[in-house]
């Protein structure tokens, strides 16, 4: 009986998520089309659709969560205002018992949400580039003010980076060996890029490791092998990355002297973020069956309250992780736990 009753729950409950999921991304498709035409100005209308469909994988697992949480509600208020869900606690089993098929169900969401963000998102968002590239649209990556910057085995940041002039202020280059030891390091007050990936430094400090020389000197002129337009379209953004290249990233950085808490906190969401499919499934099993009076409309209000709610509350712990005043790992775990402490406390206040 317990099998049966779990496979018709994970079919219902699945039929209510495809439904609601779809829903979702068409939304997604159209907002994101509009928006977008005025971004690729002058440019084809494939450009258009390839960069919406580009943008689809990292949206479709920030959407996960939101399809879950609604069609477990939708799938248990459908239980108890059709009264089987009163039939099922009659034949003596609880709403733990029953909760197993939409627990394991978010489960497999979750994976499927990690598997898509580690494979999917990271191919798509080369394409998203190459498509901003041709446009002149991509914005520079953005390291709290800094331009940041790899050429060969050298490190490069540049604050406050005015591409309509090509100057900027307290350049830095690191030099690092094949051991990732850095071995000389090149500051300058002053930076303004000449043209053939030429600039010019003013008032320069130059250390060499190695020898253990330090000097200075008014003017220098490097060739990085970086243009202005390079910086302009180099993008780096974490929550685009699979796992490993950005643990990769932030050992680098952080040998180089670089905050990477912002890193930090985006290494701990690859984890974190896909959990929260699970986390709303407990905290929608309980919701759905208490709803007064079966209405719809209750189900539709308290999804969009509690969604609105999840997401503002991690958006502001990640903002706290990123500024340095929480952890980074507690930052990006602590709403799970907050959400899903209340999840538990629907559960233990519910009539199983």
């Amino acid at each position: 009986m317990f099998k049966k009753l779990d496979i018709y729950t994970f079919k219902r409950v699945s039929k209510y998520f495809f439904l609601i999921f779809s829903v979702l991304v068409i939304l997604f498709l159209v907002i994101d089309f509009v928006g977008k035409v005025d971004q690729i100005g002058g440019g084809h209308l494939s450009d258009v659709l390839l960069l919406v469909l580009s943008r689809l994988p990292l949206y479709v697992v920030r959407m996960l969560p939101v399809a879950v949480l609604v069609s477990v509600m939708v799938t248990v208020a459908d239980f108890s205002s059709t009264n089987e869900l009163l039939v099922i606690k009659a034949l003596g089993i609880s709403l733990y018992r029953f909760s197993i098929p939409f627990i394991v169900f978010a489960f497999f969401i979750a994976i499927f949400a990690f598997s898509v963000e580690e494979t999917v998102v990271p191919a798509a968002a080369k394409i998203e580039k190459h498509v901003l590239i041709n446009s002149g649209k991509k914005k520079p990556l953005v390291i709290g003010s800094q331009i940041w910057s790899k050429a060969g085995n050298k490190f490069v940041s540049i604050e406050k980076l005015n591409f309509a002039t090509g100057e900027g202020k307290h350049f830095s280059m690191i030099e690092v060996d094949k051991r990732f030891k850095p071995i000389k390091r090149t500051d300058a007050i002053n930076v303004k890029y000449l043209g053939n990936n030429v600039w010019m430094l003013k008032d320069v400090y130059i250390r060499d490791f190695s020898n253990k020389v330090f000097r200075h000197q008014e003017d220098l002129k490097v060739n990085l092998r970086v243009s202005l337009r390079d910086l302009k379209v180099y993008s780096a953004e974490p929550e685009k990355m699979e796992i490993f290249s950005l643990i990769r990233m932030i050992k680098h950085l952080k040998a180089l002297g670089y905050n990477v808490t912002a890193y930090q906190v985006e290494l701990y969401n690859k984890i974190a973020l896909p959990l929260v499919s699970v986390v709303v499934a407990f905290i929608g099993i309980p919701l759905g069956a208490f709803n007064p009076r079966n209405q719809k409309s209750y189900t539709a209000v308290v999804a969009i309250v509690i969604t609105v709610l999840m997401w503002i509350t991690i958006s502001f712990f990640n903002s706290l992780g990123k500024s340095g005043v929480l952890p980074p790992i507690y930052a990006s775990f602590a709403p799970e736990f907050i959400f899903f402490s209340l999840g538990l406390m629907l559960f233990s206040r519910s009539h199983t």
